[in-house]
């Protein structure tokens, strides 16, 4: 194990992640919005992010070893990936941290409604399957869903936004992918 924080995100990849923001606000305006950010790490999105959501409630449980196929499992112990997560986001009053799995966070989370949901926790179509299903559930009629690695690399993450939801509305630049809901 390498001891450093994995690069998650280069510019390329934090513009395509500016690039869904901005279709975001063809819906309106992010600073009254609340979003969850399923999965973290070292905080480099949820920074964005809260420079532009009213409030971000980002998930990650930071368990060490959760994903032997996600490459960021090999260059840092999660809980030192935790302490910079942290230093990070202690910047910024409008993020709220819950330390647990995605699972146990929605028990949490079931009277609670936001505009917009980010899934890029675990990368299996399991999982993303239960995010989708369990989510939803606490998303505004007029919401957003969508989530990160919408790539050939994650043929699991594809299936299950794909069948839960239909193709995405949209695809950026760093696999990112959005979904207007209409309930």
């Amino acid at each position: 194990m390498v001891n450093q924080v994995y690069k998650m995100r280069d510019q390329n990849y934090m513009d395509g992640l500016m690039d869904m923001i901005n279709h975001i606000k063809e819906y309106g305006n992010t600073k009254q919005m609340t979003m969850v950010e399923i999965g973290s790490y070292a905080g480099q999105s949820t920074e964005l992010f809260s420079k532009h959501f009213k409030s971000v409630i980002a998930i990650d449980p930071f368990i060490n070893d959760y994903d032997p196929n996600d490459i960021t499992c090999e260059f840092m112990k999660l809980e030192d990936v935790y302490v910079k997560f942290t230093e990070l986001i202690n910047k910024f009053n409008n993020v709220r941290h819950i330390r647990m799995t995605s699972d146990d966070a929605i028990k949490s989370l079931l009277e609670s409604e936001v505009d917009f949901v980010y899934i890029d926790g675990l990368h299996t179509y399991n999982q993303v399957s239960l995010d989708i299903d369990n989510y939803l559930q606490i998303i505004k009629p007029s919401g957003l869903i969508g989530g990160h690695d919408y790539h050939s690399t994650w043929q699991g993450v594809i299936n299950a936004i794909n069948e839960k939801l239909g193709e995405p509305d949209m695809t950026f630049k760093d696999t990112s992918w959005i979904k207007k809901l209409n309930k």
